[in-house]
């Protein structure tokens, strides 16, 4: 049982790692513009809430489980770099909303297209059960790391 932990906590780890390693480095490949990871993956949350007028700096900062003032810190790099833009709601001036400019959405495009990659990869000679039971199985295991 011990050699089992200690073999899933090796392999979860260096997937882990793997993962975000192969992603910075397509990223850097594909991007004319340098971008963090964490700053790309604020966009794509960005562009997720967007799709249904949701992009608000609350509803942004609790689906990436971060603090409206760490937000707001990561998002004025974002917006002095023209990946974003922030509009005041014209109901509640305490409200922005934050939209992605056209090099903000090449950047969530361009990280979709690695993403899409990346499940192709892992799912190109596996069976149609052995799809089924790894998303079973990884399904379970998303549990622990979400609240």
């Amino acid at each position: 049982m011990q050699f089992t932990k200690e073999m899933l906590n090796e392999i979860l780890v260096k997937i882990f790692n793997q993962i975000l390693f192969n992603e910075e480095r397509y990223l850097s490949k594909n991007l004319e513009d340098k971008i963090t990871l964490r700053s790309v993956h604020i966009l794509e949350a960005i562009s997720e809430l967007e799709a249904d007028n949701l992009s608000s700096m609350g509803n942004i900062a609790e689906k990436l489980n971060i603090t409206a003032g760490t937000l707001t810190t990561l998002l004025k790099k974002l917006e002095n770099d023209d990946f974003i833009v922030r509009k005041q709601s014209t109901t509640d001036k305490r409200k922005y909303f934050i939209n992605l400019t056209n090099k903000g959405k090449k950047v969530v495009k361009i990280h979709d297209k690695y993403h899409a990659k990346m499940i192709d990869t892992v799912t190109n000679n596996l069976s149609i059960k052995e799809e089924s039971d790894l998303v079973d199985l990884l399904s379970k295991i998303k549990y622990y790391f979400t609240d």
